[in-house]
Parts: structure tokens; C-alpha cells; sequence
């Protein structure tokens, strides 16, 4: 598959695919806004396919896996083996990546697709040449977006501020079809991540101060911790463009994360 697709890498452990029903949900609606139609696959019979591409590969259950699926604008899908984890489920990662910021708009406002990807590939490269990890990126707007294409969390005190993955787009006033729903000059907030909700959740659970708000550069100078939650679990920076930083509320919000599905 080389043309342009949605993606997410889906989260195994113990014979089940973790959040697949967000993740589909996702992308149908992706798939209804840029491809003009639904993904509306058999859920049993998903998790069969996915589950089948791990044993494929004799990924063991007892350890998080994960497998990435792609769908294509024609409606077809493709599952790649995507690694197995050292990891039992959404833990706290020993590595502590040094972060740069890097001014860089995620393309498409966010969406989960091939060329965002690419873009946050790229921008890890910059982020390289400017001697550190991985990069923060900072839209054109002078707030921050995502790092390492994952929803990005920075913790002031008790207070965790989850920057926008997207900022809310309009729909040229020229008539649409989508699904029959005829589409003039609306404005949509961005899809969030399934990774954003969850981090989302967990920060309620966890008794802390959920903050939505954009945030800027100045701003983060403040804060104690920066982490992200991506498909693997959680990340804490060592550092933030030379700052040092801590990770205290990182590892708390990934025991939270993990409660969640130990209690399911």
C-alpha cells in the first residue's frame, strides 16, 4: 500500500486488541470526511485478523504487542506487524528521551494519516541535528501540538495541560456530499486520538487538574514534567530544550492507565 492512508497501531495483550472500537471509530470518521466513506468493520471479526498477524509472527501473549492498520481511500485495510514490547500493557518507559522544540504544524490538522506520520519523522530529524531525542512540535500559531505524533501532556504542580493535537478547521462554503449529508461552510473541531482520550480519562482518574488549553513555549518553562501517551504506553522527557525535568505524575497517570483495563 504506497497511496495515501489512515492509520492506527493497535495495542495486544492477552489474546485481545485493547480500544479497537475507538480506534474504528476514528476512522470512520476520518475515512467520512477525507475519503467520503465509512469504516464500519465486523468488531469480532477485526480483532480475529489482528489477533491471527500476531500469531503469525509467535508473539508472545503475556507481553504488550502491537499491530498497525492502514486503510487505504478505496476502503481497503492492510495489518502490519508492528513489534512487540518489553512492557506488560501502558507502563511508564525506563527511557527518558531529551525533547527540542520544533516548529512544525502537524499536516491535515492532526489526522492519522501516512503524510503526518512522515511529518513527525522529519521533525524527529531536526529535532536530532539540534542534539536532542525526539521533538516537540509547536504549531505556526506559537502553541504546542504533539511529540513524536502522540498527545502531549505537561504537568504544572497538580495541574496536567493536554495540548490540542489540532486547532478547529472550516469547510469551504462549496457544496459536499458526504454520505448523502450535504456539508456548506461548517467549522469541525479536529479528531482526537484515541491516545488523547485516554490520557484524557486517566487524568480525571487520577484526582488531577485536567487542563484543554493551548500552550505555548514561554508557558512551559514552568512546568515540572512533560510526557506523551502513544500506542507503547507512556514517555517522560529528561529534558525540554536543556530544562530538567521530572516524571512523578507521568508514572502515576500510566499506573492509572493500566487500572483501567486490569478492572475490565
Amino acid at each position: 500500500m504506497t497511496d495515501f492512508y489512515l492509520y492506527q497501531t493497535l495495542h495486544l495483550l492477552y489474546g485481545r486488541v485493547r480500544l479497537l472500537d475507538r480506534h474504528a471509530a476514528l476512522l470512520d470518521r476520518c475515512a467520512r470526511e477525507l475519503f467520503g466513506r465509512k469504516y464500519a468493520p465486523d468488531l469480532l471479526g477485526l480483532e480475529r485478523r489482528v489477533l491471527d498477524v500476531a500469531a503469525a509472527q509467535r508473539y508472545p501473549s503475556d507481553l504488550s504487542t502491537f499491530v498497525r492498520l492502514e486503510l487505504a481511500a478505496d476502503g481497503s485495510e492492510r495489518l502490519v506487524p508492528a513489534g512487540v514490547s518489553y512492557y506488560e500493557g501502558y507502563a511508564l518507559r525506563s527511557v527518558r528521551p531529551d525533547g527540542v522544540t520544533i516548529a512544525c504544524d502537524p499536516p491535515l490538522n492532526g489526522y492519522p494519516t501516512c503524510v503526518r506520520e512522515a511529518a513527525a519523522v522529519a521533525a524527529r530529524r531536526m529535532a536530532e541535528c539540534a542534539g536532542g531525542r525526539v521533538a516537540v512540535q509547536c504549531g505556526a500559531d506559537g502553541t504546542y501540538r504533539t511529540v513524536e505524533g502522540a498527545p502531549l501532556a505537561a504537568v504544572q504542580g497538580y495541574t496536567v495541560r493536554l495540548a490540542p493535537e489540532g486547532v478547529p478547521y472550516a469547510v469551504a462554503p462549496v457544496p459536499m456530499q458526504l454520505e448523502g449529508v450535504s456539508v456548506r461552510g461548517h467549522c469541525f473541531e479536529p479528531p482526537r486520538s484515541v491516545e488523547y482520550g485516554l490520557l484524557a480519562d486517566a487524568v480525571r482518574e487520577a484526582g488531577l487538574t485536567l487542563c484543554e488549553e493551548p500552550f505555548g513555549p514561554d508557558e512551559m518553562t514552568a512546568m515540572d514534567e512533560v510526557f506523551w501517551l502513544d500506542y507503547r504506553g507512556v514517555t517522560a522527557l529528561a529534558h525540554c530544550d536543556g530544562r530538567p525535568l521530572m516524571s512523578i505524575i507521568a508514572e502515576r497517570i500510566a499506573y492509572t492507565v493500566e487500572n483501567f483495563f486490569s478492572e475490565a
